[in-house]
This record gives C-alpha cells, structure tokens and sequence, in this order.
C-alpha cells in the first residue's frame, strides 16, 4: 500500500507542475500581444483611463474657468459606444442646465466654447510623429436646442496645438493652450473649427440651454507609421438634464 500511495503521490505532483507549465504559457502569450491590428485612437490619457474618449469642458470666457459645465468631464462620468456610416466611437455625457444658468448670472456673457482635450494614441506600431487633430466645418453633427434664443455653431480658429500629439492640458485662467485650441479666438481660412454655444438676447435662463437640449460634435484624429495613415472619428454628445 505504501508503494501505491508514493506511486500516486508522484503522479500528481508531475501532473500539477505540467498543468501549471501550459497556464503560464498560455498567459504569457495573451499578455504579451497587446497585439492586434495598428490603429489611431484617440484618449483622455496616454495611457489608462479612458480610450476612445476626449475631455470635454464649457469654457466661460468672462470667469476664465469651466463654470458652464461644472468642471471637465473626463470620461468617468460618459458613456461610450460605437457607431457607422461613418465608424466611430462615441461619447456622451450630462451637464446640469441649472449649472449652466447659475454660472451665466454669476458671470454673464454672450456665449461659451467647448473646450475638447485629448492624447492621441498610437496602438500597435511605431508613430512617425505626424499627428493631426481635425475639428471641421461640419464638426456639428446635430442641435436641438429648445429655447429659441440659444443656439449651437462652428467658427474657425488657429491651428496652432492641430498637430500636438498630447493635448491634455485645459488650464483655466489665460493660459494657453486650452486642450486642442491654441487660441479661443476666430481666425478665417484654416478649416480648424471651434464650437460655440450662443446666448440669445437679453437675460435669463430663456436666453440659454435648457434641460432635455443636446448637441453632437464629430472629430477625427490621425497618426503615421512609414507608410499608412491610420485615423479615428469620434462623436461626443452633451446632454442638458
């Protein structure tokens, strides 16, 4: 019996260890491809939370911060999907009207900016370093926007961050750049559109954004290796709740 039980005992020890051997193999392997096809995606970070995601804040041009939309949203609080006709991800997030409203009576102005940040990420080969941020005419896709006085448009603006690969920062205050604009002003001929909310005339909250109003802005990233060019739309949607 002690010969058995030594006999068995051996057989599954040798056992454990090849059965042990094949896990670490197989997870070697998984880890160590990350692999899968190159793309362009475009993030909150250059690494981390969140990919397929940007920064999104309200710029307030007479408090010099993001008091519109309460800060910056930066992915924790969006909810992401994906779409075609064309193939994108996509974005959308809340900001409260009432947010809005009080930060327009404390600092009223005329209108606001949305203000996107990002990091360009390069997955699965070697960048050349051309990267490219690319905010068009049509960078609105949809309005709807209740009151009659308030409305959403495009206006061109510098080029000067268009080619950074990481624009993240969105510092409140004068410095720039904010994000992907290097300038907050209009600037004719560069077909780099900044987005604009318009307030209507006069005071009160029937001049601006109410609940149940959204907007869709659509933007593309691009990158290199030696020779293709990989590129990444992405559509972000503000809700007012």
């Amino acid at each position: 019996m002690d010969c058995i039980r030594s006999v068995i005992i051996i057989y599954l020890a040798v056992a454990g260890a090849c059965a042990e051997q094949e896990a670490n193999a197989g997870g070697g392997g998984g880890g160590g491809g990350g692999g899968g096809s190159a793309s362009v995606s475009v993030a909150t970070t250059s690494s981390g939370n969140y990919d397929n995601a940007v920064k999104v804040g309200i710029w307030n041009g007479q408090g010099q911060d993001f008091s519109y939309s309460a800060g910056i949203e930066d992915g924790s609080n969006s909810t992401f999907g994906t779409a075609s006709s064309p193939t994108r991800t996509t974005q959308s997030f809340d900001i409260a009207a009432s947010d809005y409203i009080s930060a327009y009576n404390n600092n009223a102005g005329s209108g606001s900016q949305v203000i996107i940040g990002g990091y360009i990420r390069s997955n699965n080969y070697t960048s050349s370093n051309k990267h490219g941020w690319f905010v068009g005419s049509t960078a609105l896709v949809s309005s709807t926007m209740s009151n009659g006085g308030s409305s959403v448009a495009v206006f061109e603006t510098k080029t000067g961050a268009q080619s950074n690969q990481d624009n993240t920062s969105m510092p409140t205050g004068s410095t720039l750049p904010k994000g992907i604009y290097s300038s907050l002003s209009t600037f004719s001929g560069t077909g780099y559109y900044k987005v604009v909310i318009i307030h209507g005339s006069g005071r009160g909250a029937a001049t601006l954004p109410a609940a149940g109003d959204n907007f869709t802005i659509r933007l593309s990233v691009e990158d290199q290796d030696a020779s293709t060019t990989y590129t990444a739309i992405h559509d972000v949607t503000i809700n007012f709740t």
